[in-house]
């Protein structure tokens, strides 16, 4: 046997002794340096965040840029639905963006490199929502192989378990793509069509389970929706699945086809949906301006106009899909008389929060014409407040009044651009009924 000399072993000893302290320094050194070094840095790039609903994932992107003065901006994604955050600020590892037109603020901490934790945080009717959100670095998946199995592409009529009246069925439209990712999930996009208003782009992807089942799953975050749609493809050809936000669920089937063609448009349903108890009764309403005054329809503003009257919230997506749609109309028309006056139903009975919200609201979408406070959310107040209306169910609804003060149509909800085509239809429609009511130009 061969004796090895002793500096030979401590040789072995202090290269075992360096790799060790090395090891040492690669595994609990940099994590908290990384970290440290990440809260200084502000993060940059598209995030994709994750709140839990009830019927699985709501998923959603946030694009954060870097300014070269440093200063940030962020924009809320939803595919190709992008929604500039109103403010965005990184400070110590904290990130903060803001949706005062919601009334709302995502923050979200820097918790590893790769992982910012935090909640979405906003006033309802019912107190403060705190919503748990996860944001991680986005990461591409590459191109997988044709999809062959079923697909959600095109139109499809939902049936609803607890709907009611219109919203008891409503149509839906969805595209599919063709080549399914790296990941065996074929990407996918719709929107629900009630006639109180469209959910806003939904995005997800079909897939099948380890047990070859296939299944879809779609969502969208946009403030004030925090909405899934989870189901499955039935051997006839049919949905079933379940619609969920934070709180509530709702059961679904689905059918395309014939089924479909047979349905009525929500463009034509929400000229049905709500009317006036007696049309040859002139139309009443109030409601506050910024300064505290009470507007009314014998206002100087108001009386012996062509006018519409838009019943709107803050809070309302839809909303804030018709605002520039009448901001429009109400320029284009100005010069033949058309006045427009919004009233909005808030949350909160706060008076200063309310018209705060409303003056955020009005400088969104550069809104020239009235904006009036006219009461809250709360059960009975539109029947308080505006009597002369029957089954009113849908913000926004836009009321069209005719010169001697008259209901002449009534719109509930508003298809917003996602619908596409019915987005178009449901505008020139706004026209046409205006055009009536302003009369013959001089």
């Amino acid at each position: 046997m061969t004796v090895k000399p002793f500096w030979e072993f401590r040789l072995r000893f202090v290269e075992q002794l360096c790799r060790c302290v090395v090891l040492a320094l690669l595994c609990s050194l940099p994590v908290p340096s990384l970290i440290a070094q990440a809260k200084t840095q502000p993060p940059s790039g598209l995030w994709d965040g994750t709140i839990q609903g009830r019927a699985g994932e709501v998923n959603f992107g946030v694009d954060l840029q870097v300014k070269p003065d440093g200063t940030m901006q962020a924009t809320l994604v939803n595919a190709t639905d992008r929604q500039p955050f109103s403010s965005a600020v990184w400070n110590d590892g904290m990130l903060t963006l803001g949706m005062d037109y919601y009334d709302g603020v995502l923050t979200a901490g820097m918790v590893s490199p790769q992982r910012m934790q935090g909640e979405y945080t906003r006033r309802t009717s019912k107190g403060m929502a705190h919503i748990p959100v996860v944001l991680v670095p986005h990461q591409e998946v590459a191109s997988g192989k044709p999809w062959t199995g079923p697909s959600l592409w095109g139109d499809w009529l939902f049936h609803w378990a607890d709907g009611e009246g219109a919203e008891k069925t409503t149509l839906a439209k969805f595209d599919q793509q063709k080549i399914a990712a790296a990941n065996g999930r074929v990407a996918v996009t719709g929107v629900i069509e009630p006639v109180s208003g469209d959910s806003g782009l939904l995005h997800g992807s079909v897939f099948k389970t380890s047990d070859g089942q296939t299944r879809f799953h779609l969502s969208r975050f946009d403030g004030i929706h925090a909405m899934a749609l989870d189901g499955e493809f039935l051997p006839d050809g049919t949905l079933k699945g379940v619609e969920g936000g934070i709180v509530a669920t709702s059961s679904f089937t689905a059918e395309c086809g014939k089924h479909v063609a047979s349905a009525a448009d929500p463009n034509v349903l929400s000229e049905t949906l709500t009317t006036v108890k007696d049309s040859a009764e002139p139309f009443r309403f109030s409601g506050v301006d910024a300064s505290g005054k009470t507007l009314n329809q014998d206002s100087p503003e108001f009386k012996g106009k062509p006018l519409i009257i838009d019943i709107f919230g803050t809070w309302c997506p839809n909303c804030h899909d018709e605002a520039p749609v009448l901001e429009k109309l109400y320029r284009k028309y100005q010069d033949q008389g058309l006045v427009i006056v919004g009233l909005a139903y808030e949350y909160i009975d706060d008076t200063e929060r309310d018209l705060r919200q409303i003056a955020i609201y009005r400088a969104k979408f550069g809104v020239t014409f009235p904006l009036l406070l006219a009461g809250t959310t709360d059960q009975g107040q539109i029947a308080k407040t505006l009597p002369q209306l029957v089954n009113f169910g849908a913000f926004p609804t836009s009321i069209y009044v005719d010169r001697s003060g008259h209901v002449k149509a009534i719109l509930a909800g508003f298809t917003g651009p996602s619908t596409g085509e019915k987005f178009q239809q449901v505008q020139e429609r706004m026209d046409e009924l205006t055009r009536e009511i302003v009369g013959p130009s001089h």
